[in-house]
């Protein structure tokens, strides 16, 4: 065992330091980490890397107290990805036991036994490119925020699979929560800045909103209330009606699958609650509550096969139904799997989804 500094950093510009014991870095695993440098690094892709004290992990920490990484993976993907054992012995040589860890993969081959990081483990599940129930976000935030305010020498660790879109959309909603940014936009901003090199950090349009619903949330509370925070009372409404306005002039519209799905917060998947084919007016009566995502995909080849169009996630807790009409318009901003089209060929920037909603009777 090596002697080795200890740095605590605190937002107020203090810092403490301390000796203490960690562990030395095998010479088979320095040789591995010299080995596999180059594929880590091109699967890292443009996020930044932690090189400092013999570690070299797809790592940042986005707050003195806030971790981003990738997954700590074992077996092949120990090529690749952060190796297990080395964000063990990163974790425990720069915080012993005030670390925690967060994983946000629903994938059941990435999870693993809390044991591996001495019980300070947990999972909340949610699809990759994908957003959670505000059940799961709620619970996740306020434990966060549980274990930092316990002791400020505390610091969480948050990953998913790449440690880039669903670990970046809850490490902005913790930094909303424990006031590290003053805003959804400002966490996002600083997210964007210190995990990638080319801003392009938080890009999936549906987690960017999510972290604004959470901003949102906060500012619901009532100044008197505890200081809590509780998932939002989630109205039903009856959808009787989608409509495509504004698409290309000239051409025929494409045929279209349409899938409606709604996230069920006792289970975090989502559910089919409506299927149909069509071009750009779609009628039904589907009742919905919570989170809820509205999907569309061109048809080819006679149905024999798909290809994203866009898709809408949104929650009713933030929809505002127009009074007298009842419709929710959306826009091409409001859009994920439009990013690549960046001339707008395929969805023109003037494209809408109006949306058709009654009260729940």
């Amino acid at each position: 065992m090596a002697a080795a500094m200890r740095t605590s950093v605190h937002e107020g510009g203090g810092v403490r330091v301390s000796v203490t014991k960690s562990r030395t870095q095998p010479l088979s695993m320095a040789c591995a980490n010299g080995m596999f440098a180059l594929p880590r690094a091109l699967v890292s892709q443009n996020k930044l890397r932690f090189r400092r004290d013999g570690f070299d992990l797809d790592l940042c920490y986005l707050h003195p107290r806030v971790i981003v990484m990738g997954y700590p993976a074992v077996g092949m993907e120990f090529v690749y990805r952060n190796p297990r054992s080395e964000v063990v012995r990163f974790l425990e040589a720069r915080h012993e036991d005030k670390y925690f860890v967060y994983n946000f993969c629903s994938e059941r081959e990435r999870r693993y036994p809390v044991s591996v990081f001495s019980d300070r483990a947990a999972c909340y599940p949610i699809e990759d490119h994908n957003v959670p129930t505000f059940e799961q976000l709620t619970a996740f935030c306020e434990h966060a925020a549980a274990w930092l305010n316990a002791d400020p020498d505390r610091v969480v660790a948050l990953h998913c699979k790449a440690g880039k879109g669903r670990a970046g959309m809850m490490a902005c909603m913790l930094l909303v929560r424990m006031q590290y940014a003053n805003s959804a936009a400002a966490a996002i901003e600083r997210y964007n800045r210190v995990r990638v090199r080319d801003l392009r950090g938080l890009t999936v349009i549906s987690q960017r909103k999510w972290v604004r619903y959470y901003e949102q949330l906060l500012l619901m509370r009532p100044q008197q209330s505890s200081p809590t925070v509780r998932p939002p009372n989630e109205p039903g409404f009856l959808m009787t009606e989608l409509v495509i306005r504004n698409s290309l002039t000239g051409v025929a519209p494409p045929k279209l699958l349409l899938r409606v799905y709604q996230l069920d917060n006792a289970s975090d998947s989502k559910t089919l609650r409506h299927k149909a084919e069509g071009y750009e007016q779609f009628s039904l009566r589907e009742e919905i509550c919570g989170s809820v995502l509205i999907e569309f995909k061109r048809l080819q080849c006679e149905g024999c096969r798909t290809q994203k169009h866009f898709k809408i996630w949104f929650n009713t807790a933030f929809i505002t139904p127009d009074a007298d009409s009842g419709h929710v318009v959306f826009t091409r901003s409001d859009m994920d799997w439009v990013a690549k089209d960046k001339k707008k060929r395929r969805i023109p920037a003037a494209m809408e989804l109006e949306m058709v909603v009654e009260p729940n009777p």
